[in-house]
């Protein structure tokens, strides 16, 4: 395996952990907020939900990047990294490092290639 594939897999790693604490953030802060606010600070209940469909996208583009036998992995890994980069949204500046990079690294002819050869791009 590729280097930067390697590089990918721990950056979803990372990235999903940084989403469920970037998660329970949000949603701790939209729940009190939405309390002491009587409903105003509810507004910020999509923050939430953008972490949590990064952590599960990151969770899978690992799954798939770990076990390399499954048709769809560079489109999935490519969907997980703009989830990542999307993240920005809510303050979350690793993912979105870590999307940037992951992006970068896919778009080199050596991965391309590598995926296409083992049958899974």
């Amino acid at each position: 395996m590729p280097s930067d594939l390697q590089n990918a897999r721990t950056f979803f790693l990372v990235s999903a952990i940084v989403n469920i604490l970037a998660f329970m953030g949000w949603g701790t802060t939209t729940l009190i907020g939405g309390i002491a606010t009587c409903g105003i600070g509810c507004l910020t209940g999509f923050l939430p939900v953008i972490n949590i469909v990064s952590c599960i996208m990151d969770f899978i583009a690992y799954n798939k990047l770990n076990t390399l036998n499954q048709k769809g992995t560079f489109s999935t890994i490519q969907t997980a990294a703009i989830f990542q980069i999307v993240t920005i949204v809510t303050g979350n500046v690793v993912s979105f490092v870590f999307g940037i990079l992951t992006i970068s690294n896919l778009n080199k002819e050596e991965i391309k290639t590598y995926l296409t050869e083992k049958d899974i791009y």
